[in-house]
């Protein structure tokens, strides 16, 4: 797996393409030391930390738990972020942008998913060290990825179901296997 460590990262993908398993993935690597701000209840804890905000649109909720988690936690995961953080020309959230410009400072892996890369903020895809992309299918997704890395919008609409593409910080990118079957979240635990 890729070393996240003190980077950004967002993760992209149709419903259903393993965005959360990926997710779930990432997070118990991290343990106790992860944050999630769990948008739609998908990651009830353990062994890291969830918090499921009372509005799901609510943008000062989102900016009052991420104040108080930043510098308590190795990892801080927003799922749903592009409906907090949507593209330009909305603004940031002021705590947002703080972790974006200093996650460093804080010794701070950082991570956003969405579904969508042009739903999502600008700065926060265009500064990410690695972006984690799914299927997707859509034009405008597609070109945006082209004009990030030669290919690469092409590439993500052709990838088999559950694998994923990584783009590194110089972006190139690769395909990658599945999370492993073995690998259990609370949404497949019954499957």
């Amino acid at each position: 797996m890729l070393d996240l460590q003190n980077k950004s990262f967002c993760i992209f993908g149709l419903p259903d393409s393993g965005k959360s398993t990926l997710a779930h993935y990432i997070l118990n690597q991290y343990g106790n030391a992860a944050f999630v701000y769990d948008t739609l209840h998908e990651y009830p804890g353990q062994p890291f930390d969830s918090y499921t905000p009372h509005d799901r649109y609510d943008s000062a909720e989102l900016e009052a738990v991420i104040e108080a988690v930043k510098t308590r936690y190795s990892l801080v995961l927003i799922d749903e972020a592009n409906r907090f953080c949507p593209s330009k020309p909305a603004p940031l959230p002021q705590s947002i942008a703080d972790l974006n410009d200093w996650r460093a400072h804080y010794g701070l892996t950082v991570g956003f998913i969405a579904r969508r890369p042009v739903q999502l903020n600008q700065d926060l895809t265009e500064l990410a060290h690695y972006l984690l992309v799914f299927n997707l299918r859509g034009r405008n997704d597609i070109s945006y990825l082209n004009d990030l890395a030669a290919g690469l919008g092409d590439a993500v609409s052709q990838i088999p179901q559950y694998h994923f593409i990584a783009v590194d910080p110089a972006r190139n990118y690769q395909l990658y296997s599945p999370v492993p079957a073995t690998f259990k979240t609370a949404k497949n635990l019954t499957d």
